[in-house]
C-alpha cells in the first residue's frame, strides 16, 4: 500500500475534516485524503486559518483536528494554532510535508539543502507534545498511533509529524508494519487518597471556602461529577472564562469571573475567602495579578492538576496542598467523602456582592453617540438562541464579551484564551462550523484582529456557512490603548490613525468577498440590528462601532491586588466589601 493511502485511511478512523493548505510537498498526501469518502479536506485562504479551524473543530466536535500543510512557509503560517492548541491544552495531529530524503541536510551547520527545507521538529519541539519526522516507512503506523495516544491522553495538546515527499510515495507493506502499545493509567495510590482526606479537612474547618474550576475539568470530563460535589456541598464556585459555559451565571452560588480583566464581585469574593481550591486550572497571571502574594492572601490554596509542572509555583503562588492527578480519577471519592456545614452569611455576601458591583450600569444604556460594548454584549446574550456557539477573539472583545454575556443552556463560548493571537475567531468559526454540523456561529472580534484573517471570509463565502460576524470597530487598538493611558501617559505608538495604524471598511471588505454586512452606529436600534444578524440566512458581517477611547471597566493595574480595580473606589468601600 502506498503510505499515503496508510495515512488516509487511518485518519478515517478518526476524524471527519482535514483543514489544509496546498504544497509540492503534500500533493500524494492530499490526493489519498480526497479519495476518502468519510473525510471533506477543507483548503484554507491561508494555512494559519487551517490551524486555527483545526482547534477549534476539536473544541466543538470532540474529533482530533487534523492539519495538513507543505514545508518551510506552509509549515511556518500554520503555527499560530498549533501554539493555540498546545497552550489551552487541545489535541490535534499536524503533518507538514518536507523535501525528498536526500535532500535533508546532514550538516546542522548548512542552513539549507532541499528547496523550503526546515527543521520543523526542532522548531515546534517546545509547543508540541511529541514532533517526529519520519524516514522509516516501517515506522508510519506507529507513529501515527503514538501521536494520537500522546495527543489526547494526560494534558491534551498537538503532535506533529514531518513527512518527507518521497516517503509519501512508496510502498509500505502492512505485515512489517511496527505497531504502538501503552499502558493505561493506574488508580490513585496512597499518597493521593490521603491528600484527598487532608483536603475534604480543609473544606469541613472552612468558613468562606471557593471551588475554582479550571479547563481540566471538561478535559477530564467531571463537569457533571464537579456539579454534584456543588449541589451535594452548596460550596461557592468561580468557573474561569474557559468554563463559563457549563454554569449558570444567575446561581447564586457562582461568585463570576476573576482577574485582572473581570468583575468587582468575583474579585472581592475571592480575596475574602479562607480556602480556595483549584480544580484544572493553571492559576496564571491574569486570574491572580502580578503579585502573586497579593492573591487570596487570608485563603489556604490548594490546586488539583494532572500537571505536575503547574504546581511547581513558578508564578509564585503558595500552595498549602499540591495533588498531582487526573481528576477523573479522584472526584468520585471526594464526592463521597466531603462535607461543608453552610454558612449563610458567606452566601448572602457573595449575593450583595453581585447586586453592588454590577458590570452592566444602567447609565451605559442612556449613551447617545456610538454603541456602548457592555450594553451589546448584555444585548446579545439576551438575543441569541440555545446551541450556538460564541467565538470572541484576542483584547477588549474578548474581556468585554466574558465579562457582559451571560451564556445560555447548552450554549457554548470558546476562544483561544492562552495563546490568544489576534485573528482566531473568524478562523476559527469555520472549524467550528465544519464540526457542529453547520450549527450558527457568532464570531466576535476587534476591527484590528480582523485585519489578521480576513482572507478566510471568502471561505466562509464559499461553503456558505452560517456564521455570524460581529466586528467590535473602535478604529485601533484599544486595549493598547488603554495599557499606553495607564503607563505611558497617552503617548500612542502605532495603534489608532492619528499614531500610524489605519483600518478598511469593513462592510465594503464584506461586500466585495460576496458576503451581506450591516452595521450599529448606536443604541437606537441595537436590538433591531442584532436580530436581523441573527436571523438572517447564511453568512453576515455586522461593523458594531464603538467610541474610539472606550475602556475595559473595571480593570487591575499590573502589580496591585485584583480587588483593587480601576476605576478606583475608596478605601473604605474596599475594605467594607472585604470584610466578613
Amino acid at each position: 500500500m502506498k503510505v499515503s493511502d496508510l495515512i488516509a485511511n487511518k485518519l478515517e478512523k478518526i476524524t471527519n475534516h482535514v483543514f489544509s493548505g496546498q504544497g509540492g510537498f503534500v500533493i500524494h498526501l492530499m490526493d489519498s485524503l480526497s479519495k476518502k469518502k468519510k473525510i471533506t479536506i477543507v483548503p484554507s485562504q491561508n494555512e494559519q486559518g487551517a490551524s486555527l479551524a483545526a482547534d477549534a473543530y476539536y473544541r466543538v466536535s470532540g474529533k482530533l483536528g487534523v492539519v495538513v500543510v507543505t514545508s518551510g512557509p506552509g509549515a511556518i503560517n500554520s503555527l499560530q494554532g498549533l501554539a493555540c492548541s498546545y497552550y489551552d491544552s487541545i489535541p490535534s495531529l499536524y503533518f507538514t510535508g518536507a523535501p525528498v530524503t536526500k535532500a535533508l541536510k546532514k550538516n546542522k551547520n548548512l542552513r539549507q539543502l532541499g528547496f523550503q527545507e526546515m527543521e520543523v521538529k526542532d522548531i515546534v519541539s517546545s509547543f508540541t507534545k511529541y514532533a517526529v519526522r519520519i524516514s522509516d516507512v516501517k515506522n508510519i503506523s506507529y507513529e501515527i498511533d503514538k501521536c494520537i495516544h500522546i495527543a489526547t491522553s494526560g494534558r491534551p495538546g498537538p503532535c506533529l509529524i514531518d513527512l518527507p515527499d518521497d516517503i509519501q510515495r512508496m510502498d509500505a507493506k502492512l505485515s512489517e508494519q511496527k505497531k504502538f502499545f501503552f499502558k493505561k493509567q493506574s488508580i490513585p495510590n496512597l499518597k493521593i487518597r490521603d491528600k484527598i482526606k487532608r483536603l475534604t479537612k480543609m473544606i469541613k474547618k472552612s468558613r468562606k471556602p471557593i471551588f475554582v474550576i479550571g479547563q481540566g475539568v471538561r478535559i477530564s470530563k467531571t463537569i457533571s461529577k464537579t456539579k454534584q460535589i456543588l449541589k451535594k456541598t452548596n460550596i461557592p464556585y468561580a468557573p474561569t472564562w474557559a468554563m463559563v459555559d457549563a454554569f449558570n451565571a444567575n446561581d447564586p452560588k457562582n461568585v463570576g469571573s476573576f482577574g485582572v480583566y473581570a468583575t468587582r464581585y468575583g474579585n472581592f469574593s475571592i480575596q475574602s475567602s479562607d480556602l480556595i481550591i483549584v480544580l484544572g486550572s493553571r492559576m496564571s497571571a491574569p486570574l491572580i495579578g502580578g503579585n502573586a502574594a497579593l492573591f487570596a492572601p487570608r485563603a489556604k490554596k490548594v490546586q488539583v492538576d494532572i500537571d505536575n509542572a503547574e504546581l511547581k509555583g513558578e508564578s509564585g503562588l503558595k500552595l498549602d496542598l499540591k495533588i498531582n492527578c487526573d481528576l477523573k480519577l479522584i472526584m468520585d471519592k471526594l464526592e463521597k467523602k466531603i462535607s461543608w456545614k453552610k454558612n449563610k452569611i458567606w452566601l448572602e455576601k457573595i449575593v450583595r456582592l453581585k447586586k453592588n458591583y454590577p458590570i452592566v450600569k444602567d447609565e451605559y444604556y442612556r449613551q447617545a453617540n456610538k454603541v456602548n460594548p457592555y450594553v451589546f454584549f448584555k444585548k446579545l446574550s439576551e438575543l441569541t438562541s440555545s446551541n450556538e456557539i460564541i467565538i470572541p477573539d484576542a483584547s477588549a472583545n474578548l474581556v468585554w464579551t466574558y465579562q457582559a454575556f451571560d451564556p445560555k443552556k447548552k450554549q457554548k463560548i470558546f476562544t483561544s484564551l492562552n495563546h490568544s493571537p489576534m485573528g482566531y475567531s473568524v478562523a476559527a468559526a469555520i472549524g467550528a462550523s465544519m464540526g457542529s454540523n453547520n450549527s450558527q456561529i457568532i464570531s466576535i472580534i476587534g476591527d484590528g484582529s480582523m485585519q489578521m484573517n480576513i482572507q478566510e471570509l471568502e471561505n466562509i463565502k464559499f461553503h456558505n456557512l452560517p456564521i455570524k460576524i460581529f466586528v467590535i470597530n473602535n478604529n485601533g487598538y484599544g486595549m493598547i490603548k488603554q495599557t499606553i493611558n495607564t503607563w505611558m501617559k497617552g503617548k500612542y505608538v502605532g495603534c489608532d490613525l492619528n499614531s500610524g495604524l489605519s483600518m478598511p471598511d469593513f462592510k465594503k471588505v464584506s461586500i466585495a468577498y460576496g458576503i451581506k454586512a450591516t452595521e450599529i452606529n448606536n443604541h437606537n436600534d441595537l436590538s433591531e440590528k442584532i436580530d436581523y444578524v441573527l436571523k438572517h440566512k447564511g453568512p453576515i458581517v455586522c461593523d458594531v462601532q464603538l467610541e474610539q477611547n472606550q475602556q475595559i471597566i473595571p480593570k487591575v493595574k499590573s502589580g496591585s491586588p485584583i480587588h483593587e480595580m480601576l476605576p478606583s473606589i475608596t478605601q473604605d468601600e474596599i475594605s467594607s466589601s472585604l470584610k466578613d
